[in-house]
């Protein structure tokens, strides 16, 4: 009988992290004997059987805040069911701002921060009977300490596994992580830090070619806060590192499609050129490229503190349309300090650039914490927009879920505060 058993509750919105997580497990050569469950839902009979086949049984979960009102009912169920007999852990976005809301759900341990290290110690610890109560970045109800992740050590990412293959648990390659712009409306910088670490290209070659071998891979994408600051400070491209990265994959035997800069990723306006664009183009197999606007309004730019124009903005789409690419183009409405002028230049900037060739990809304002936007009243859209969004989504040149963020938006201001993964 395995002495424990892992019930990491997979849940689609949180499946990269799932990836990244698992694989440190997997890898772990303590803890070759964990029994890993990965199911979508978290049924009474899989934890009854759980615990009829180990000595423990841990219940992992990665949080996202647009998620807290399922987790909370999933929590208080399993508790209510089982008691004691099941260790709940808690860790993710909203986990690492608001650990105390997952403490107060009736999870027994929270993870702030990244998980990679500390996620298989906590599980090491369980296995063997000693707390996990004083890893650094653990906060329980027996030391209650609140670590900000910028306290935290930082993650290695060549130090661990994009996906863990041998449960297939698989998805995008996180070649990036961190980001040095710190936009108002966004927590990555408190999450992740301001810092860009790159997972190197042999790693990342490496990893794809047992994909390949291993698990029938045939395209890969890549996951990165912009795509287009791989192999450099964040600052600005490295055409020589991010070409290299391309020439690298594109040639592993089997790999048949290679998706960068494109959804799950996107790339920053003043980071398009021409020259790095028409590189792109000779490797990689997306036709769109995702450019992060945000909003038509240079007074909302620069509110958000988002280091361009919107002139660069329509540059980067005209640069991406002329080098073959359809660009799908993020903008964000009822940002904290926008009025109806400023969503009216938004409105004429989306226009104008359905009609050069592009698609807009629509999202609601929501305080996200960690950011310095997270106390801000959400966003609200006024009737005029919401036509103006519909219309453009019944003619094929709009997508997104502005609709759903705007109820969302307003549960997370009634809780204090949410986050994103």
């Amino acid at each position: 009988m395995p002495a424990a058993t892992l019930i990491f509750r997979f849940h689609n919105q949180s499946r990269y992290t799932a990836a990244a997580l698992l694989a440190a497990v997997e890898i772990d050569h303590r803890l070759t004997d964990l029994r890993i469950l990965v199911p979508s839902e978290i049924s009474e009979d899989i934890v009854t059987g759980a615990l009829q086949e180990s000595e423990i049984v841990v219940i992992a979960q990665s949080v996202m805040s647009t998620q807290v009102q399922r987790v909370e009912r999933e929590t208080k169920s399993i508790r209510k069911t089982f008691g004691d007999r099941v260790v709940l852990i808690g860790g993710g976005p909203h986990a690492s701002a608001r650990p105390h809301d997952l403490l107060r759900m009736g999870f027994d341990y929270v993870v702030v921060g990244e998980g990679e290290r500390v996620f298989p110690e906590m599980l090491y610890r369980l296995k063997t009977g000693k707390s996990p109560a004083g890893i650094r970045g653990v906060v329980s109800t027996e030391r209650e300490t609140f670590p900000l992740p910028r306290d935290l050590p930082r993650v290695d990412l060549d130090e661990y596994p994009p996906f863990a293959i041998g449960l297939n648990i698989v998805g995008p390659v996180e070649i990036t992580r961190g980001c040095p712009f710190r936009c108002k409306y966004c927590s990555t910088p408190f999450l992740t830090g301001g810092v860009v670490r790159h997972r190197s290209v042999p790693v990342i070659r490496s990893w794809l070619e047992r994909a390949v071998r291993e698990r029938g891979f045939r395209r890969t994408w890549f996951l990165s806060p912009n795509a287009l600051s791989y192999g450099g400070r964040g600052r600005r491209p490295n055409r020589a590192k991010i070409e290299k990265l391309l020439a690298e994959v594109t040639s592993i035997e089997g790999l048949e499609g290679v998706y960068f800069g494109s959804f799950p990723s996107e790339v920053r306006p003043e980071f398009v050129t021409e020259q790095i664009l028409r590189m792109m183009r000779e490797y990689v197999a997306n036709q769109s490229l995702q450019i992060g606007l945000q909003s038509g309004s240079d007074r909302i730019l620069q509110l958000c503190n988002r280091h361009h124009s919107v002139a660069q903005g329509v540059e980067a789409v005209r640069i991406a349309l002329d080098c073959g690419f359809v660009p799908h183009v993020d903008v964000i409405f009822g940002l904290p300090g926008e009025n109806i002028e400023d969503r009216l230049e938004t409105l004429e900037v989306c226009n104008d650039l359905v009609n050069m060739g592009a698609r807009i990809h629509a999202h609601v304002f929501m305080p996200l914490p960690g950011s310095p936007f997270e106390n801000m009243p959400p966003g609200q859209l006024d009737e005029q927009t919401r036509r103006a969004l519909g219309d453009l989504s019944r003619r094929g040149l709009l997508t997104g879920s502005w609709g759903n963020q705007e109820s969302l938006a307003r549960m997370l201001a009634e809780r204090g505060g949410g986050s994103k993964g």
